[in-house]
């Protein structure tokens, strides 16, 4: 039912498979101080951003996806007081057209921001168009991410053929 049991002090938080206490020191210890049972891997789940009361490899109950271990990644790769380069990704006619592809980006984990986005009213000024940009580094991604088709699976569109 639990997974092996691992050596590495850098998996984050262990658990008791017996009493279900949370051990938080340094030492990768597999046993429990309370009541000496077997611990493990506390699993993490990157979209709760937390541990979970499970193993490593569990399914995360919310999210239906599989918990990490070891240390959680940074979801905002930019470092405080760091200049960034931003590159431009897309240019849409109005900030209401770059929604939903800032959104996708930002769901993703890539920061975006609207170059020429004025007071949010379309063609208030006129500039063209908005520039989307992402930070230099993330540019490659996001635009494989932008030029990946959203539509709905051919079994979902069935629910939506009236409403269209």
């Amino acid at each position: 039912m639990f997974p092996k049991k691992s050596t590495s002090a850098s998996l984050g938080p262990r658990i008791c498979s017996k009493c279900g206490l949370v051990i938080h020191d340094d030492t990768a210890r597999s046993l429990c101080p309370d009541c000496g049972a077997t611990t493990y891997p506390q699993g993490y789940c990157p979209v709760c951003e937390d541990y979970l009361r499970l193993p490593v490899g569990a399914l995360c109950p919310k999210h239906d996806l599989e918990l990490e271990a070891g240390e959680p990644n940074s979801i905002n790769p930019i470092a405080p007081g760091q200049p960034v380069s931003w590159v431009t990704v897309g240019v849409l006619p109005d900030s209401l057209a770059a929604a939903a592809p800032r959104i996708r980006l930002e769901a993703e984990g890539i920061p975006t921001f609207l170059e020429g986005e004025r007071m949010d009213i379309p063609g208030m000024y006129p500039t063209g168009g908005v520039k989307l940009q992402v930070p230099s580094d993330q540019a490659a991604e996001a635009r494989i991410i932008l030029s990946q088709s959203w539509s709905l699976p051919s079994d979902e569109k069935a629910d939506f053929e009236d409403l269209l």
